[in-house]
This record gives structure tokens, C-alpha cells and sequence, in this order.
């Protein structure tokens, strides 16, 4: 091949490659879940609470007591998919390994509250809040592997981050991977804010505390989710921030109805094989303010829809113009192979030798008009059909000196020749 052949064929691997190494990481997106939603879960024994966070991906931000980043209080993690965190409860404040436990005297019961972050410094919007809590029924070990959780703020069926005020919105709850050996209710919901101002939306027993707020949560065992009406978005007076938190309890098979009427008492649940805590995020906006953060891309699609039309058109115009490249390319080649081919072949031209061809139809010639290499100032003509033996020229502006037959009508031109003849001597 030429060197325009072997142009043409590295910008085809070139622009293949591209293309592979481009559609990689969206392969692997669809793939592989990427939303952060880690699984918490505690034990509290000998005045020590256990914190177990599981992420579904590799984890190398921070967890930390919520305003206490000292060593006691803060674990990184390693690139792996699980982090430990282990509190003093009995660590008095001021102390180095006070992480700001929180103490219900008429409870007794210690909370703690946590932030898991993305990042080791920084602050995201993405990061999680939870209030973990010893003394009570719902902070067991669970089995995060069996099932995993998650608590979302939907407008209609879209995912938001950010909320307008006294506007309606859908709290969901889900569980992945329902295949029907475990069933599932949402219990003991609250709102909280950065200072840990809390509201109770949902008691232990899966029922709303306040029907103005929230309705009760309605179940659909087949996909998994529990779908609960906010009735109108509030906020607290400090900050704009709201955080969601709730306690999911697993059952073998399904969990029984909680029975919510008025005057009615509730059931407990008596068959629960683990509590998994969800928690959600959003930005509380006053009704007409611009969004904090422009949502592009969600569960519903992308927002704006012209964007999306753009990329679809950039897309057709790019394998437009890759498809009009490789044919570019191709046709290149095939031309750059019949030039080789038309090269190769022997030429006429070439292999005429004017002299050669005229001295040796009618003089016999075997060397070129100067002469043989041994005698190269004469020329040398052998078997004439001429009659002429042999005729020498030196420097002589005539290919041969020609002598004429008696009789002929030609007379003798040039110079008189000092070789001897046949003819010469009759």
C-alpha cells in the first residue's frame, strides 16, 4: 500500500477508537447504578455506637459526626464499598472524643447525628444526613445486602433537589430488587435541619402524625416503592435545607397493615428482619425564585428539551460525517492502488532504443553511436547490407560513411574514408 493508503487506514482506526473508547463509560453507566445512596445502619453496645455505612460503589469521601471532623468522630474511606465509625457515648463535652451526642432525658435515649460526603472537603449537594439513635427497637443490624433502600422527593415522577414552597410533592420510599421474600413498611419519618430542629412526619407504627402534612404511605409490594402525599412543602425558619429521614423494617413475606383510624391503635411491627434508614435531601425556593442549581438530567429526561434535540442533531450530523469519510478514504485507496499498479508495468516507451533499432535493421549495429567501450572514438558496424564492412568515423558529425556500389546512382559524400574496401580495389 502507499502512503496515502496507510494515512487513510490510521485515521479509520483512529476515528474507531474513538468511538470505543467514547461509548466505554456510557456502557458502563447504564450498568452500574450511580446514584448515592448509602445504607446506614448502627448497634449500640457497652456504651459504644457501631455506625455501618454501605455504599453500592467504591466510597472516598468522609463520614463524620455533623460538626465534628477531629479524628474520634471521622472516618475516609479506602476505595472500598463499606466504612465503620465507632462513638464514645459515654465521652463527656469538651473532651477529644466528644462528637456531639445528643441525650432524650426522658428517653434516655443518644443520638448522633451524621453526614456521609462525596468528597473529603468539600461540600456537595449530594451528601446524606442521618440521626443515628441508640435505645430503641430500630437500630439493629440489617442486611444492606439483601436489600437495598431509598427515600426521594418526586414531582410527579420526576427526582428533585429543589422544592417550592407550600407546592404539593410525593414522598417515596423503595426498595430494590423486590422479589417478594421480603415485604417492607415505612416507620418513624422526620424532617431536620442543620440544627437539628426535627419534626415528626410518620410515627413507629407507619402512621402519619399530622394529616395535614403528610398523608399515609400506599404500598405496591410488585415494584417495591411506598408512595406518601406531602400535602404542601414547609421549612424551617433557620435555614433553607431540609432533610427526610425514615426507618424502613424488613419482614419475611409481607409486614401487616398499620391501622391508622381515628381511635384505632396502631400494630407494631412483631415480625421485622431489619431496619434500613433512607434519607433525602432538597432546597426549600420561595415561589417565583430561579432554581439554585439548573436540573439537566433526571429520571424524566432532560430539562431543557432543546438541549436534548441538539445533541440528537449533532449526533446524526457526526455519523454523517463519518460515513462520508470512510467512503472519502476508501476511494482514496483504490485510486492510490491502480497508480501502483499502472507504475509497475512495463513501459514501451522505455524499451525503445531509436539508434539500437535503426543501426540493427539496417546496419547491424551493436554499440550506440559512440562506440564500443574498447574503442570508444569509433563507431563499429558489422554485417551491412550495404556491402559495407566495416566503416569508422571519428568525431565525425555522420553516423556511418556510407560507400556507394559502382554503378550507383548516389555519389560519394564526405570525406574520402582511409579503410580499405572490397569494392575500392576493382
Amino acid at each position: 500500500m502507499g502512503v496515502k493508503s496507510r494515512f487513510c487506514s490510521e485515521w479509520l482506526f483512529r476515528i474507531f477508537a474513538f468511538l470505543a473508547i467514547g461509548w466505554v463509560p456510557e456502557v458502563w453507566s447504564q450498568l452500574v447504578d450511580t446514584e448515592f445512596i448509602p445504607q446506614v445502619s448502627a448497634t449500640c453496645k457497652a456504651g459504644h455506637m457501631n455506625i455501618r455505612v454501605a455504599f453500592n460503589n467504591s466510597f472516598s469521601g468522609a463520614v463524620h459526626a455533623r460538626d465534628y471532623r477531629t479524628p474520634a468522630c471521622m472516618v475516609h474511606g479506602d476505595g472500598g464499598k463499606v466504612v465503620t465509625l465507632d462513638i464514645n457515648l459515654l465521652a463527656q463535652q469538651g473532651a477529644s472524643d466528644y462528637c456531639g451526642l445528643l441525650v432524650n432525658n426522658k428517653t434516655e435515649e443518644r443520638s448522633v447525628p451524621i453526614a456521609v460526603r462525596i468528597h473529603r472537603t468539600l461540600e456537595l449537594a449530594d451528601d446524606k444526613f442521618y440521626v443515628i439513635t441508640c435505645g430503641k427497637a430500630g437500630f439493629r443490624n440489617a442486611r444492606n445486602e439483601t436489600s437495598l433502600v431509598s427515600l426521594r422527593l418526586l414531582d410527579g415522577s420526576r427526582k428533585i433537589t429543589q422544592a417550592v414552597y407550600s407546592k404539593p410533592y410525593t414522598l417515596r420510599a423503595e426498595i430494590s430488587r423486590p422479589d417478594g421474600t421480603y415485604g417492607f413498611r415505612v416507620k418513624s419519618c422526620f424532617a431536620f435541619n442543620k440544627l437539628n430542629s426535627s419534626v415528626p412526619l410518620i410515627d413507629d407504627k407507619g402512621c402519619p402524625t399530622n394529616g395535614d402534612v403528610i398523608g399515609p404511605f400506599v404500598y405496591d409490594e410488585k415494584k417495591g416503592t411506598a408512595d406518601a402525599q406531602l400535602r404542601s412543602m414547609f421549612r424551617f425558619p433557620e435555614s433553607s435545607e431540609v432533610h427526610f429521614q425514615c426507618d424502613i423494617g424488613l419482614c419475611r413475606g409481607s409486614c401487616p397493615e398499620p391501622v391508622c383510624n381515628d381511635g384505632a391503635q396502631s400494630r407494631a411491627l412483631t415480625t421485622e428482619e431489619g431496619i434500613l434508614m433512607a434519607a433525602t435531601s432538597v432546597f426549600v425556593l420561595d415561589p417565583g425564585d430561579p432554581p439554585l442549581v439548573q436540573e439537566l438530567c433526571d429520571e424524566g429526561g432532560v430539562h431543557p428539551t432543546w438541549l436534548l434535540w441538539l445533541c440528537i442533531a449533532l449526533g446524526v450530523l457526526f455519523l454523517i460525517m463519518l460515513i462520508i469519510n470512510i467512503f472519502l478514504c476508501s476511494a482514496m485507496t483504490c485510486a492510490c492502488a491502480r497508480t501502483e499498479i499502472i507504475e509497475k508495468e512495463p513501459s514501451i516507451i522505455e524499451d525503445y532504443d531509436p539508434y539500437r533499432s535503426w543501426h540493427g535493421s539496417q546496419y547491424g549495429s551493436r554499440y550506440s553511436l559512440n562506440g564500443a567501450p574498447q574503442n570508444p572514438k569509433g563507431y563499429t558496424s558489422g554485417g551491412s547490407t550495404m556491402n559495407s564492412t566495416r566503416s569508422v568515423s571519428s568525431h565525425s558529425d555522420h553516423y556511418a560513411i556510407v560507400h556507394s556500389r559502382p554503378g550507383s546512382r548516389y555519389k560519394h559524400r564526405g570525406p574520402p574514408s582511409h579503410v580499405g574496401s572490397h569494392y575500392s580495389g576493382k
